[in-house]
């Protein structure tokens, strides 16, 4: 689990994964990114040619009223500590709902997530990543040098079908993939047929 930064702008995103590329001495690569990381993955691929290919799985394409004021208020924000984990584990499986995870993949969630601090319990990540800069993907997805696999779930409020297919007509080479019954965590509600397009 990384440190928590004093930025977290979509430019730092990016030098992350460019960094990490070098760390791990790789030339060209396939990036699977959902969400936040999906545009991650697109916006470095407009500025370096070492992002090969890119499977970008239910990724933002609007910024809305709410979304700026949700963002306004994670800006000073701390994660609060709570007595007894089993706390945060609910509250865990109430964010990812209505996706249904067995208690292994909740616990391995959990450890990850989860962390202890002078007798009680926090959630490790940093609030302040909620107070994201505005989503404007159609300033430079058509600059993407690289085959994209846009992936969205049909029922998804972040990724509808209908925005699903106007990013991917934004992007030079793009295919277009709604999966049937999966909502924003298509990784969670699909995840073999999400692991056989990654694979492919």
């Amino acid at each position: 689990m990384s440190a928590h930064r004093n930025s977290y702008r979509y430019d730092d995103y990016e030098r992350d994964l460019l960094s990490l590329l070098d760390q791990l001495r790789l030339d060209r690569v396939a990036v699977a990114g959902h969400s936040l990381g999906g545009y991650v993955a697109l916006l470095a691929a407009t500025r370096s040619d070492r992002i090969d290919r890119i499977v970008a799985i239910d990724v933002k394409s609007d910024w809305t009223e709410a979304d700026a004021a949700a963002a306004a208020r994670a800006e000073p924000a701390v994660q609060r500590a709570e007595p007894e984990r089993e706390t945060l584990v609910a509250r865990l499986v109430r964010g990812l709902a209505p996706a249904v995870l067995s208690d292994d993949e909740v616990e391995t969630l959990a450890e990850r997530s989860i962390e202890p601090v002078d007798g009680s319990w926090r959630f490790r990540w940093d609030r302040r990543v909620l107070a994201t800069e505005p989503v404007e993907p159609f300033a430079f997805l058509a600059r993407v040098r690289c085959p994209v696999a846009v992936v969205a779930g049909s029922d998804s409020d972040v990724m509808p079908p209908e925005s699903a297919q106007r990013f991917g007509d934004a992007i030079p080479e793009a295919t277009v993939e709604v999966v049937e019954g999966a909502r924003h965590h298509v990784e969670l509600d699909a995840p073999e047929l999400l692991a056989r397009r990654i694979i492919e």
